[in-house]
């Protein structure tokens, strides 16, 4: 029989549990209260149900920190600010996302951070007095609860869209659409040989285009020839042409002068000399006509002197 003081033993019993009990929540948590700690800030746009003050934060499956604060952030629309303290350790950058996960079936959620792949930059230096900000995305099991309300809309909208072409009304023109279907199946049917045989009509369609083809490519080859001389006899003309061009160029250039005198005193005189010949065809005609009232006057001319008596 023990005769000690029984308050030491049960106190002692007493201590030795709480310290197993540290120990193993140092196990548990791999956590020995002396390492240090950084603080970050995550905003969810969606529910964060499930998650506490307290909850884990894990990195990659490991227990790296907890959440020390969740509160509301109405700056820019509702959301919910979820300050986060992990090992100061812990590799956090910009390539670094932040996601809400289900522990178990307990409806329990935790905060689970990953990063991508390869190197990134920092993170931006937050402003005065807040924590660095991590981004948030919807991965997962997570991710399809809380698009579960908008599927069950869309779902919703297509059960009714599927109810209504279910209708009377749809369902006589569904019936009539299938019989449609019927006869133009019958009517295929029947013209199986005039389909049968639309291959061999659509080959010989194609061996007279390529006759009709290779006919027009030997009529260009055989034009071809004459082409080319009707092209060379046009070149031909073209450089008479240019030559002749040159030459009364060349024919004005030499005798401008002799051209400027003849523009300036010869078409001068051109009037008197119209005016000239316009009274010498009035003396011609006048001649012409004294002839012809008497031709004698070729061979003999009275004296103009002499005196007529009449008998």
């Amino acid at each position: 029989m023990f005769k000690g003081d029984r308050n030491f033993t049960v106190g002692l019993f007493v201590s030795i549990a709480i310290a197993a009990f540290v120990v193993f929540v140092i196990w548990l948590t791999g956590r020995t209260g002396a390492e240090a700690m950084t603080r970050y800030t995550l905003l969810f746009d969606r529910d964060v149900s499930g998650l506490a003050i307290g909850g884990p934060v894990k990195f990659m499956g490991m227990n790296i920190g907890s959440v020390i604060n969740m509160d509301l952030e109405t700056t820019h629309g509702v959301r919910v600010q979820v300050d986060i303290e992990i090992l100061e350790t812990t590799p956090v950058d910009s390539g670094t996302y932040a996601s809400l996960a289900l522990q178990g079936i307990t409806g329990v959620a935790v905060v689970n951070l990953a990063s991508e792949p390869g190197q990134h930059a920092p993170l931006p230096e937050p402003p005065r007095g807040e924590y660095p900000q991590i981004p948030v995305r919807q991965v997962g099991f997570a991710a399809l609860l809380s698009s579960a309300p908008e599927i069950m809309a869309k779902l919703d909208i297509v059960l009714t869209r599927a109810g209504e072409m279910l209708s009377d009304d749809h369902r006589a023109s569904l019936g009539n659409a299938l019989g449609n279907v019927e006869t133009l199946t019958s009517a295929l049917a029947g013209s199986g040989d005039a389909l049968a045989a639309l291959p061999d009509d659509l080959g010989r369609t194609l061996a007279d285009l390529r006759a009709t083809v290779d006919q027009i490519k030997a009529l260009i080859g055989g034009l071809e020839p004459d082409l080319d001389q009707a092209v060379a006899n046009i070149n031909r003309t073209s450089e008479n042409l240019a030559r002749l061009t040159a030459r009364v160029d060349e024919l004005l250039e030499n005798h401008a002068d002799d051209m400027g005198y003849f523009v300036e005193d010869g078409l001068g005189e051109a009037p008197a000399l119209l005016s000239e010949t316009r009274a010498a065809l009035r003396d011609l005609e006048k001649l012409l006509a004294e002839l012809r009232d008497d031709p004698s006057q070729l061979i003999h001319r009275p004296p103009s002197d002499t005196l007529e008596i009449d008998p």
